[in-house]
């Protein structure tokens, strides 16, 4: 092989492992937008207390809210959001909070998720924190000093719009 045709298919295989040779990068790529990430994050939600809790318990809302992707983990262009809803667990039995825990972690390692962070054993704020492996949706289940939970949903940075800016 010449020369040049070493250093054309260097280049090309350079390419190819860099820039994907024109393929848009994933911060550049459509994603869901801003209502259908707020949907997504509830049915997650939703999935998990029918699956864990019953009778289902009273949820109140505690946060629904938008937040700015300031410190993407895929170091991604400015302009994209987060939505993070989060509801109380109400109307549970807080002496059963443990085995809440272990059945949502049965759950959620059954269906798709990775454990991001277990803190079940702890005494005073007992919490587990999972990324759905597909769509990189976050949930947490979390119980305060006070015994009181709270789960949430929180989705990967995503175009208001779902079209890049």
């Amino acid at each position: 092989m010449s020369s040049r045709s070493l250093a054309v298919l260097g280049a090309a295989i350079l390419c190819s492992l860099l820039t994907a040779c024109g393929q848009p990068l994933a911060s550049e790529k459509k994603t869901l937008n801003q209502q259908q990430a707020d949907q997504r994050a509830e049915e997650h939600i939703q999935r998990a207390v029918a699956a864990v809790f019953t009778p289902p318990p009273r949820l109140e809302r505690q946060l629904f809210i938008t937040l700015e992707c300031e410190d993407p983990t895929d170091l991604g262009p400015k302009g994209r959001v987060q939505v993070a809803r989060g509801y109380w667990v109400r109307d549970l039995p807080k002496e059963r909070n443990r085995e809440y825990l272990d059945k949502l972690y049965e759950y959620w390692t059954r269906n798709g998720y990775r454990v991001l962070e277990d803190d079940r054993a702890d005494p005073n704020s007992p919490a587990l924190f999972v990324e759905h492996n597909d769509d990189g949706f976050r949930m947490s289940l979390q119980a305060n000093f006070q015994g009181d939970l709270t789960i949430s949903a929180t989705s990967p940075c995503i175009w208001p719009t779902g079209e890049p800016t």
